[in-house]
């Protein structure tokens, strides 16, 4: 995710479904290690499996998991899984609606159904949202209402039970049709907006109905890998996820890579926990699910999160999470160099731990946002284009090792 970032720059002076089904396609990762280099290189290997993505609820994903599983069991770590529903939506293809623009006259809805079907378009006097606004519609029809005043689900899903093949809300405050979510999964029909021109051209007549997409609840997995136990933990994470679009080496390939070399480096101290977390890219769906799993005395016992976001950003530069002070101080010693203050408010795996009062920081090394003087820092965020070779290694190493001192530094300073 990685939105709303606000930089202030600090100069610092130099000082001193879990894992079990997939079968192993990649050798038995060693017991000891801690370089993240091969770590990056299998998950491209993964990501080259299967179809060049390991996106949530995906094939790719569930290699990523099992891979994960494997390398920290085999360090030795007490490994669980844990795992996290999400709503998953697809467009395949335009929605087309007679010979309306899409996006300009024309769009479809999130987690609407699909379907490809040639009805009359029954224009209704009211916005649908009850069940007697559909009184007038014929089984088989195109449902035409108004935009406003109840949610467009509470439309869809009265338009439905009403025998609707597919409904049409028209958008009577906007030049273009506005974007709508109907939420989650569940509705079976197309739900289409339009604007109100469009609306009145099409009413009355027959016209053709084309959508396909997926709307459905999948699943992903996270892993939470622990060392010996202590009174309190401190925690590092980041998910394990890509976007669709790619494999996502940088976003978050990086992150997973250091997190797992970590995890070998330091598999005897006592009090460390590590998290991997499943569609971030999506919602922030598993840190949220681990964050609401937890007690009250689990959450009290978590020293510090930190999270572990883009390490190895082409053009990179490094930036601190601007949350909690004592963290960002250890992380600024620990990192040895020039770095930046990033605030990614809600935009990480940070948050949900942050809202649960647990303090917070984290390692980040540059989205979609211009440095100052060298152009976009990673031109292939979010892109296919997020490969092997899109990974700044010798920084990805910097920051793995900065990470290493950043956590031995926290657990030393425990309470």
């Amino acid at each position: 995710m990685k939105r709303a970032i606000v930089v202030t720059t600090l100069l610092l002076a130099g000082c001193g479904g879990g894992g079990g089904d997939t079968p192993e396609k990649d050798p038995q990762p060693a017991p000891r290690g801690g370089d993240p280099a091969p770590h990056l290189e299998a998950l491209q290997r993964i990501a080259d499996r299967n179809d060049g993505v390991r996106a949530a609820g995906s094939d790719g994903d569930r290699e990523t998991v099992d891979y994960i599983v494997k390398t920290l069991r085999a360090a030795g770590l007490r490994v669980t899984t844990q795992p996290v529903r999400f709503p998953y939506f697809e467009r395949r293809a335009p929605a087309r609606l007679g010979d309306l623009k899409p996006e300009k006259e024309v769009r479809l809805a999130e987690y609407s159904g699909s379907g490809r079907i040639r009805a009359l378009v029954r224009r209704l006097p009211r916005g649908g949202c009850s069940a007697g606004d559909f009184a007038a519609l014929r089984r088989g029809e195109i449902a035409l209402v108004k935009r406003g005043p109840c949610f467009f689900r509470v439309k869809a899903a009265n338009a439905q039970r009403a025998g609707a093949a597919a409904v049409v809300v028209s958008d009577t405050y906007g030049r273009t049709p506005v974007a709508a979510t109907l939420i989650r999964p569940g509705v079976r029909i197309p739900v289409l907006i339009v604007t109100r021109a469009a609306g009145r051209r099409i009413a009355g007549g027959r016209v053709a109905v084309d959508v396909d997409a997926t709307s459905e609840e999948r699943t992903t997995t996270n892993v939470i890998a622990e060392t010996k136990p202590a009174e309190r933990w401190v925690m590092a994470g980041g998910h394990h996820d890509s976007v669709t679009a790619g494999p996502g080496l940088n976003d978050n390939g990086s992150g997973v890579a250091a997190l797992l070399a970590l995890a070998q480096r330091l598999r005897d101290r006592p009090g460390l926990r590590f998290g991997f977390w499943g569609a971030e890219e999506l919602a922030l769906y598993g840190s949220r699910r681990y964050v609401r799993s937890l007690g009250s005395a689990e959450r009290d016992a978590l020293e510090a999160y930190l999270n572990f976001d883009m390490l190895g950003s082409p053009n990179g530069r490094v930036y601190v999470y601007d949350r909690d002070d004592r963290i960002e101080r250890t992380l600024r010693d620990a990192i040895r160099g020039r770095e930046d203050e990033v605030s990614l408010e809600g935009a990480s795996d940070h948050a949900p731990f942050e809202r649960a009062g647990i303090p917070v920081g984290g390692i980040f090394t540059g989205a979609s946002e211009r440095g100052r003087r060298r152009g976009p820092a990673d031109p292939c965020y979010h892109r296919r284009c997020d490969a092997l070779d899109n990974v700044d290694r010798a920084l990805l190493a910097r920051m793995t090792d900065a990470a290493e001192r950043g956590v031995l530094d926290l657990i030393r300073a425990r309470r």
